[in-house]
């Protein structure tokens, strides 16, 4: 990474390279791992666990070896979130930095994260908060039987089970967004409903192959929404 090499281009020229490593997209658990932070705690950031949305610094390759030169492991974890007996696989690369190379997977912290781990799920406990047991199993029922009736049709998945599978997939996911709003309401809240149409809005205009400004302008309208609406859970 610091002698170049000499390539043969598509121009038909030969050039000097020097290789260094690109973005790594992984999910939040990978990226727990790669970077050798605690989990729960940022890796892009300094902030505590416990405000993640506090303006922070950045994680910097020399401010880590620092800080694991001069504090104890326990020190590390409980004060700045760093596992400091580890190393990240970088660290002896001389253009790579694995905190600026993390980027996020919108995949697993937007769709799967967000949707299943979230929103589904806080469905039903609102649900056994409001109704007791009974009547939320009986509600949940009814959104699977109206999940399970949904009309073959192009671009939508079936789900003959409702949404109670053993292994979701990116596309499970996907496909049970496109339904599961309508099979929801009238269960539900009205300000349920708005949080979940807010968030399927944000997660559609943020996987458009082209970004707008216009589109930035709608994102933030949709997570201002979003952000408005879900307080109710």
């Amino acid at each position: 990474m610091k002698v170049p090499e000499v390539a043969f281009f598509g121009d038909r020229y030969y050039q000097r390279v020097i290789y260094g490593l690109g973005p790594y997209i992984a999910d939040y658990e990978e990226q727990v791992l790669l970077a050798c932070i605690v989990r729960n705690w940022c890796v892009k950031c300094l902030a505590f666990c416990d405000d993640l949305d506090a303006e922070a610094l950045l994680h910097e390759r020399q401010h880590v070896d620092a800080l694991v030169e001069e504090f104890t492991l326990t020190e590390l974890w409980d004060q700045y979130g760093i596992v400091g007996d580890l190393v990240p696989f970088t660290k002896d690369f001389p253009y790579a930095d694995i905190q600026e190379l993390l980027s996020p997977d919108l995949l697993h912290q937007i769709i799967k994260g967000g949707f299943k781990d979230h929103l589904v799920k806080w469905v039903e406990k609102n649900l056994h908060h409001h109704y007791g047991k009974a009547e939320a199993e009986r509600r949940l029922d009814d959104i699977d039987r109206q999940i399970a009736v949904v009309a073959p049709f192009a671009g939508l998945q079936c789900f003959p089970q409702g949404h109670h599978f053993k292994q979701w997939t990116g596309d499970d996911s996907k496909g049970l967004m496109k339904i599961y709003l309508t099979a929801i309401e009238g269960h539900v809240p009205p300000e349920i409903v708005r949080t979940f149409r807010a968030f399927l809005e944000l997660c559609y205009l943020v996987r458009r192959n082209v970004i707008t400004e216009g589109t930035l302008m709608q994102i933030e309208e949709s997570l201002a929404h979003f952000h408005k609406y879900h307080k109710f859970f």
